[in-house]
């Protein structure tokens, strides 16, 4: 419970400065590219070069493309039948697909798992998680046109870099090890401070189809993946770890989608919102009886 407390009180502390007006949408976009484009990539360097890929349980990121896929499916066809269109449909896709596996997922997973869950969490966003979104995920937003900018994903073209180095047996000189590896570790209580900032409480008069988004993201396809696992009687620590990301509430990143192809923002928010404040209070309960 001490770690989740380091996930409560970033997430608090957020939500209260913002409602101060102490943090404004500058300060947030200046964390969001921080995060992005520096201490993410460093995390996923320092992970995925010291991983013995011989050894990793890689169903994780076959359990992550499988789930989100189906998602994918899944929630065009129930947005169909909501009735929803155009960039509400899309947003609805979008919300629906991609967990937040890095922002969310990842300090949650080391505050109920530890340093020996945090790889497997690494692996099923970066390996799992980033593919799917950079294809499935720009072309929702934007179509083929979009492809070519998601290609340019700092944390994508470091993982590459990532799996080439360990490929090729090498590893990060000793001056530039720790200072990655420090860089690295500050993406967790700052992926959390970030979330808090995004959050909003404002009641929306969509509130049917946000339910659904969270309800299908948070509870439908987990359940799903649970009853997968639990038939074929699969157990170990990569397999909860994959559940539990699974679970996680919309990624905050499909919003940045909704705002820069002009689909519904302000419905993405809205699940994102809803997703992550029940998500909160579920991984805390969580922790408090695990």
């Amino acid at each position: 419970m001490d770690k989740f407390l380091l996930i409560i009180i970033p997430f608090l502390s957020a939500m209260a400065l913002r409602k101060a007006g102490v943090i404004r949408d500058r300060h947030s976009q200046i964390i969001t590219s921080y995060v992005i484009n520096f201490s993410l990539p460093c995390l996923t360097i320092m992970t995925i070069n010291r991983l013995d890929l011989k050894h990793i349980d890689f169903n994780v990121v076959i359990i992550a493309w499988t789930v989100m896929s189906a998602a994918a499916c899944m929630s065009y066809f129930i947005a169909r039948v909501l009735g929803l269109e155009g960039g509400k449909l899309r947003s609805f896709i979008l919300v629906v697909t991609f967990p937040n596996t890095c922002f969310v997922g990842y300090p949650v997973t080391f505050a109920l798992y530890g340093s020996a869950g945090l790889p497997y969490a690494v692996i099923y966003d970066q390996m799992g998680m980033v593919p799917l979104f950079l294809t499935i995920g720009f072309m929702v937003a934007g179509g083929r046109k979009s492809l070519s900018s998601a290609l340019k994903f700092p944390p994508f073209i470091a993982l590459l870099f990532a799996l080439l180095l360990n490929i090729a047996g090498l590893t990060m000189p000793p001056v530039i090890a720790p200072v990655l590896q420090w860089a690295g570790w500050t993406t967790l209580p700052l992926t959390i401070f970030l979330i808090g900032t995004r959050i909003t409480l404002k009641i929306v008069h969509d509130y049917q189809n946000v339910a659904a988004s969270v309800a299908l993201r948070m509870i439908a396809m987990p359940a799903l993946l649970y009853v997968t696992l639990a038939t074929i009687g699969t157990t170990g620590l990569p397999y909860k770890v994959a559940l539990l990301e699974t679970a996680m509430p919309p990624a905050l990143i499909t919003s940045i989608l909704a705002l820069k192809y002009n689909l519904d923002e302000e419905f993405a928010v809205a699940s994102i919102s809803a997703g992550t404040v029940l998500g909160m209070f579920a991984f805390a309960v969580l922790a408090l009886f695990r």
